[in-house]
């Protein structure tokens, strides 16, 4: 017998690559197959948006905005109140500075008539109160106030919105699973007659164009089932995100599409339409928060032409006190009250200037506070049709369900029977799965129109 011929060189590399890879290898397979072992959470839409709100990046940052507003508003607040400083201060001169000293006429001697003290210390204690200054604070509190409520109510819409982000990838995945449920169906349904087809090639009941009409048709379901598995996976990967799970986190939503409305309320879908005012909603209210503290900001711009007057008292407790200045080496305490004005008399135009600002900027904002109510006002009425039409596309999509599958049921059975065609089950059977797969958008549509109407009043539930 012919000994085995030795292992080439690459051969030999190849097996110990193959050897360094096994381990990795073997935990890809194994981390893969508990990734796919993994349960589907179940989920309900209530569920999604409340742990939605609790985990939205953007409405802490939108919540920062109302603490960062609020705050502002006290600041301006606190400068209307009187306010009291303190302070205290130590220094050491340098012992070069000459002290008064004279000489007497006629004589060489020289006397000191005042030292310099080189150890300086200094307390005091000052009050402040704005007195004609509370004229353009009160106007710029009020402001500060107007800005504080548009930031909550900017929080408010901010959650409305990312509550309507929630279900709407909540019911795009629903109808993600449903599709992908409905094309899992046909490829077992489409396998089964591909069966029965082959079989009657074998027996010469039918023909070989047969058999590929059929072996065609199943390799566009397993086209049809790799789209919809993606759809899947980027569906919880959208939902997961929003709601703050693992990205590859499987869910499983288990909330079903609401009922086409009665007819008598197609008029207001769910109740949710024409059950507010465009005012009431945060967006129109929060823009109209913003024009009435732009007027305030415009008071405050013309009240700053008054002259200030302010009251001020100081109480100094010194060595050496300035004002005993025969008494460089004592404590001594001083008190003083006073009023102090202000007045700009000419600035060159910046008072002229900062008024036609702020009523530009009061301009724009109603111009935008118009735009924005007249655009809610046709979003509201296209939402309105959207569900209506919504509601009647999944009215048509469960008749075309139930025709579909009475005729596929109808051509099955003449086709065991031999009185109908190949061609004529697969054409069934592709109605049928079009029907269903209409039907689940159906659902998804209107479920999704209804939460936009929702999203469009400001409202999280």
């Amino acid at each position: 017998m012919r000994p085995a011929p030795a292992p080439r060189g690459g051969d030999a590399a190849s097996a110990r690559i193959v050897r360094a890879l096994l381990p990795c290898l073997t935990f890809a397979f194994v981390w893969t197959a508990s990734a796919e072992a993994q349960v589907p959470r179940d989920l309900t839409v209530e569920e999604s948006v409340r742990m939605g709100l609790e985990h939205n990046a953007r409405l802490r940052a939108a919540r920062a905005d109302v603490d960062a507003a609020q705050a502002s508003r006290r600041q301006v607040d606190a400068a209307r109140l009187p306010a009291l400083r303190s302070q205290a201060s130590y220094s050491r001169l340098s012992g070069n500075i000459p002290g008064v000293e004279f000489t007497l006429p006629g004589t060489d001697s020289v006397f000191t008539f005042q030292s310099v003290q080189l150890d300086r210390l200094q307390t005091e204690l000052s009050f402040e109160l704005p007195l004609l200054t509370q004229v353009r604070l009160a106007h710029e509190s009020r402001a500060a106030g107007h800005d504080a409520a548009a930031a909550e109510l900017g929080l408010e819409q901010e959650r409305s919105d990312v509550a309507f982000e929630i279900r709407r990838a909540y019911w795009t995945l629903r109808r993600a699973l449903e599709l992908r449920a409905t094309v899992e169906a046909a490829l077992a349904g489409v396998e089964g007659h591909l069966a029965v087809v082959r079989e009657r090639v074998d027996q010469g009941a039918a023909l070989m164009r047969d058999l590929l009409a059929a072996q065609t048709r199943r390799s566009e379901v397993l086209l049809e089932q790799v789209e919809a598995d993606n759809a899947v996976r980027v569906g919880e990967l959208e939902l997961n995100r929003l709601i703050g799970l693992p990205l590859d986190a499987p869910l499983r939503p288990v909330t079903e599409a609401g009922p086409a409305p009665a007819e008598g309320t197609r008029q207001a879908p769910s109740g949710l339409v024409g059950s507010a005012m465009p005012d009431d909603r945060p967006r129109i209210a929060a823009l109209n928060q913003q024009v009435l503290g732009l007027r305030q900001r415009l008071g405050a711009s013309g009240a700053a032409r008054i002259p200030e007057l302010d009251f001020y008292a100081r109480y100094l407790f010194a060595k050496p006190n300035p004002y005993f200045f025969m008494e460089q080496d004592r404590f001594r305490a001083t008190w003083e009250l006073g009023l102090s004005a202000r007045w700009a008399i000419w600035e060159g135009g910046r008072a002229g200037a900062r008024d036609r600002e702020a009523r530009a900027r009061l301009e724009a904002a109603e111009a935008r506070l118009q735009e924005t109510s007249e655009q809610l006002a046709v979003e509201t009425a296209r939402l309105r049709l959207e569900v209506r039409r919504a509601a009647d596309a999944v009215d048509v999509a469960d008749q075309n369900v139930r025709t579909a599958e009475e005729s596929f049921r109808v051509v099955s059975r003449q086709f065991a029977e031999g009185v109908a065609l190949s061609a004529d089950v697969l054409d069934a059977e592709e109605a049928l799965r079009r029907a269903r797969a209409n039907r689940a958008t159906a659902l998804a549509d209107q479920a999704i129109a209804e939460a936009a109407v929702l999203n469009a009043m400001g409202r999280v539930w």
